[in-house]
């Protein structure tokens, strides 16, 4: 802002340098930065990861200009009557015209960062938003199909249009302008806030949908940690649209009690900043969740996990769950190492629930299948399922099938005795070759009797 103090300026960028910090940490600890290297399975996801970069980098110039700018003019002696004077940061006005001129680009910017912000948390809200409606519904609608997508579609269209044409209708007044922009920025904050709001309000029923649904422990805990974090970042929200919509209506007010004050200005500033910068940094978090489960149980030798066997009245036949962030619905590759498992691809509500948590698809699969098996009614479809009509498919117990993985070198095997130790039933995913041998059946056996026996005559 032109008008706040070089101090509460560069607390707001030591908030912004930290959020970039976390940024980059975060990034690095969910998958070493391979999501921002453009996949096309992970299209969407590298989109919005690139979205979140560019409008840190954004805000990261604006910040650091407007204290470069604060600190070289600093503050001058300003006569209000001729009897009175204050000292003020020196008023825009008054600077050098190739430092108006950078300021003016950097107000560019943040305009271009606002709304790249706002597309990213509305994508958020309307992506539960749609998987709230597909599985409550049972509709395997992918998506990219949905109209939640059509609709993110068309707001992020809006808000990259319409936050640089606001910037732009006033450009000579630089206090005009970044009025115009925070106007225009905490409107929209508002609605996020709002619908962020309705997340928190409709979750509760979302989880309890979901257990009702034979979600397992991870699945529910992990809906339980998203639901605290969106409580969280809907508190911040509210402190940030408090802070920044009280600047920017006084802002277009006649007497401008609040920023010309110096203490009420520091202080809706600072707040905004750190307000938002902790809302995105939650945001985040939820949108690239980390799989701490997966990080501590890694393995280092090649051992071969099979998933669970679905039980004897259970729909054998598991379904694949796709990532939702892919746009190639046709078929995923897998990775691990240098071994490739392919996977045909359906949609599913629950696969996009997976992939929104992080949940590896061996957790959530049991779900799928649970999910399936009842909206089809094959219960009793497998019924009459054998020992003999097992042995009757081949089935190599030690060998790799579709759904295990290969522990990588670099896993620690220790960490994965320690956890099948304490899962009651881990010992039910082994199977021997015994499991699948035909029995030997006895073959016929033919019972000859032969009876002997002796005439004594006595004379």
């Amino acid at each position: 802002m032109c008008h706040e103090s070089p101090t509460a300026q560069f607390i707001g960028s030591l908030a912004n340098i930290l959020g970039d910090v976390f940024l980059i940490w975060h990034l690095w600890k969910y998958d070493r930065c391979r999501c921002m290297l453009f996949n096309k399975r992970t299209a969407f996801r590298f989109v919005i990861v690139w979205m979140f970069i560019l409008s840190a980098a954004m805000l990261t110039a604006w910040n650091i200009v407007l204290v470069w700018v604060k600190y070289s003019e600093y503050y001058a002696v300003v006569h209000i009557t001729p009897t009175e004077s204050k000292i003020v940061p020196v008023p825009y006005h008054l600077w050098e015209q190739h430092k108006q001129t950078k300021v003016r680009i950097t107000y560019q910017l943040l305009s271009l960062a606002w709304g790249l912000i706002t597309a990213i948390h509305a994508e958020e809200v309307l992506y539960w938003a749609y998987l709230i409606n597909a599985i409550k519904k049972r509709d395997s609608i992918h998506w990219f199909k949905s109209i939640w997508f059509k609709v993110w579609v068309f707001m992020t269209i809006a808000v990259m249009a319409i936050f640089p044409a606001v910037a732009n209708i006033e450009i000579t007044n630089l206090v005009k302008m970044e009025a115009n922009i925070f106007l225009c920025g905490s409107t929209f904050a508002t609605v996020l806030f709002c619908m962020s709001l309705w997340l928190y309000i409709v979750f509760p029923q979302f989880v309890n949908q979901s257990r009702r649904q034979g979600a397992n422990p991870e699945v529910l805990a992990r809906l339980g940690y998203f639901q605290e974090l969106n409580g969280i970042r809907t508190l911040f929200r509210l402190f940030y649209v408090i802070c920044i919509l009280t600047l920017a209506i006084d802002g277009h007010t006649k007497h401008k009690h609040v920023n010309t004050t110096p203490f009420w200005t520091d202080l809706f500033f600072v707040g905004g900043m750190f307000s938002v910068f902790t809302s995105n940094g939650i945001s985040l978090m939820i949108l690239l969740p980390r799989n701490a489960i997966s990080e501590a149980t890694s393995k280092s030798t090649n051992v071969f996990i099979r998933p669970p066997r679905p039980p004897q009245g259970q729909n054998m036949h598991m379904q694949a769950l796709p990532s939702t962030t892919s746009i190639d619905t046709s078929q995923h590759k897998y990775e691990d190492g240098a071994n490739f498992y392919q996977h045909d691809v359906e949609s599913s509500p629950w696969g996009a629930l997976g992939d929104r948590l992080n949940v590896e698809k061996d957790k959530i699969g049991e779900l799928n299948d649970y999910d399936t098996t009842l909206a089809d009614g094959s219960l009793n479809k497998h019924k009459n399922r054998t020992t003999e009509s097992f042995g009757s498919v081949p089935d190599m117990p030690f060998a790799p099938t579709g759904g295990e993985r290969v522990l990588r070198p670099d896993d620690d095997i220790d960490a994965l005795v320690a956890t099948l130790n304490s899962l009651p039933s881990a010992l039910n995913n082994f199977r021997s070759p015994a499991d699948f041998d035909t029995p030997i059946r006895p073959t016929e056996v033919n019972i000859v009797v032969t009876t002997e026996q002796v005439v004594e005559h006595h004379t």
